[in-house]
């Protein structure tokens, strides 16, 4: 179910976000299109691992909970090479792969040595879908199948007589040999791409792989991406790719295209394969895009070769850290730098420089904005509380309120609960506005943000991250499709968390280290391959800056001193 904020109340508040840079879709949700192109060349013949059955009968159970990976057109035939007669029926590949965590293998006595049952048991802990995306599992369920393994003779393979029909694959063996694909699809009208995460085998050939990319696209976004998003691509398109001359698509589709939603497909496609050099969209056959790769990049939200810079406040002063310059009160290049304010708690910039400030004043928190620091102005309306402001675009804030995420227009001082969180303590918004992470309850969230034809904020059903990290106390963005939780699991206090839940990456170095009260990171570069973290990450313990590298904390220090300080941020700006 979609909660609906109507922002009726708020018109001011309404147009600021239908009037945005980062746009939304504003017609019906979006239609599940034909299907993939077929009309594809043949694999170009990369040599993945092959698992296959063995002498020995434990391995050859664990390598068929291994061999529904790779290449799903030909998933059936890996899977019978394991069988007698070689013509299983297997479970619809739209019934997806269960995944099953902790698979114990046990070989049951037997005196026929020709003949063996095997008992494989775990937790099934979600599916991996036909469309490349994974559903976790909200508890995981009991898995326990027992196989009937035979030969002719002791050095032959071991065949199976008896086998379940429902395809399942070693969830270990899935996180190990499983990488990023996200699938990109159009956010409304404006030029902007959110992200619909899903995971392709890496072994796959360059071929075999846009292949299967290329067939997800062909497809709405999930329903978490949908409501943020659009497919641009009309339903009952068809096409075909060739990478003659450059990369080109030709599709045809079902209805006439505007220049603009060609612009729209030829990004999604060029995000969505990872191409780069010339690329050429045509529409039964004419032209309709055309240029570098490259031409394309300010579709994501995510500017290219972030400075490795975060910035602190400490003494009611913004400070600066730089992997370069160390830390400093002053900079020419970042006018924030430097800016004091007396109860001075939160800061944000946001496009264009803007600042927002969250002030401690007498009668309670206060939000300041302005285009400088020189123009700060306190923005009425609002309760007690305030903390982590943030950025949606150049006229619209958004603010924790007494616990609750609250948008604001500064120039018109329109408020309006965003209709997620009723008791939040810390929030991060995602680049490209259209996810927001926050913390209530000791848990992590992530819920996703559009704007329907009425301009009302649309607001998905909110997705725990991490189900088994408790006390969160904060959360930033590591990249698209992954967060940074502070929380605890066992021993563990910091980690990387892919918004699906279907990777959960410990901090080295965490352990035992001092509890984690805050957090702000860079996103990743989403054009490097597989990336996950982006750089720098700051975290605050006991009132203490430390740097978070791949082999853990590092403390920031300021000459031969530790440096102290609170709330944390970047800048999401190019150099």
């Amino acid at each position: 179910m979609r909660r609906r904020t109507s922002l009726a109340a708020a018109a001011a508040l309404g147009a600021a976000w239908a009037l945005t840079a980062c746009g939304i879709p504003t017609d019906k949700a979006p239609e599940v299109v034909s299907d993939a192109p077929t009309d594809f060349d043949s694999s170009s013949g990369a040599n993945p691992t092959v698992y296959g059955p063995t002498e020995v009968a434990e391995e050859t159970v664990a390598n068929f909970f291994k061999a529904a990976s790779g290449d799903p057109d030909s998933r059936d035939d890996r899977l019978n090479s394991f069988t007698v007669d070689g013509d299983a029926q297997f479970s619809e590949p739209s019934e997806g792969i269960r995944l099953v965590a902790s698979l114990d293998v046990a070989v049951n006595d037997s005196s026929d040595l020709n003949s063996v049952t095997v008992t494989v048991t775990g937790s099934v802990v979600g599916t991996y879908l036909e469309d490349g995306s994974v559903r976790m599992d909200a508890t995981a369920g009991d898995y326990e199948e027992t196989f009937t393994l035979q030969r002719k003779e002791i050095a032959e393979p071991w065949k199976m007589s008896a086998l379940p029909v429902r395809v399942a694959l070693d969830y270990s063996h899935f996180t190990t040999m499983y990488e990023q694909a996200p699938v990109y699809f159009q956010a409304g009208p404006a030029e902007l791409l959110v992200p619909d995460l899903r995971w392709v085998y890496k072994e796959l050939d360059a071929e075999t792989r846009q292949r299967v990319v290329f067939s997800w696209l062909f497809a709405s976004p999930g329903d978490f991406a949908g409501v943020s998003a659009r497919n641009a691509i009309p339903n009952g398109t068809v096409g075909e790719r060739s990478d003659e001359d450059g990369f080109r698509v030709d599709l045809s589709p079902s209805e006439s295209i505007t220049d603009e939603t060609a612009e729209a497909i030829a990004a999604q496609i060029v995000w969505s394969l990872n191409l780069s050099g010339d690329f050429t969209l045509t529409t039964d056959g004419e032209v309709r895009a055309e240029g570098d790769a490259s031409d394309w990049r300010n579709w994501n939200a995510i500017p290219p070769n972030l400075p490795e810079t975060a910035y602190f406040i400490a003494d009611n002063t913004v400070w600066e850290y730089s992997s370069e310059r160390g830390v400093t009160q002053r900079s020419s290049e970042h006018p924030w730098v430097g800016y004091k304010a007396g109860g001075l708690q939160q800061v944000a910039v946001g496009p264009q420089g803007r600042i927002a400030a969250v002030v401690a004043g007498s009668a309670g928190d206060v939000l300041q904005t302005g285009a400088t620091t020189a123009t700060m102005r306190e923005v009425v309306g609002l309760g007690g509380s305030l903390s982590d402001p943030q950025w949606l675009d150049d006229e619209t804030v958004l603010v924790i309120d007494d616990g609750v995420p609250t948008l604001v227009i500064p120039s018109s001082g329109a408020t309006q609960a965003l209709g997620v969180g009723q008791q939040a303590t810390a929030m991060a918004l995602a680049a490209d506005g259209r996810r927001l992470a926050y913390v209530e309850g000791g848990h992590a969230f992530v819920a996703p943000l559009g704007l329907d034809a009425d301009a009302n904020l649309t607001v998905g059903d909110p997705r725990r991250i991490g189900p088994d990290i408790e006390n969160v106390t904060d959360v930033a963005w590591s990249s698209e499709n992954y967060l940074w939780v502070a929380g605890e699991r066992d021993d563990e206090q910091l980690f990387r968390v892919a918004i699906d839940n279907s990777r959960i990456v410990p901090q080295e170095g965490t352990g035992t280290f001092l509890p984690i009260t805050q957090i702000a990171a860079n996103p990743a570069d989403p054009t490097r391959p597989n990336a996950d973290r982006g750089e720098p990450v700051i975290i605050v313990a006991s009132q203490t800056l430390y740097r978070v590298y791949t082999s853990g904390p590092s403390e920031i220090s300021n000459g031969d001193h530790p440096v102290g300080g609170t709330a944390p941020f970047t800048v999401l700006s190019a150099p």
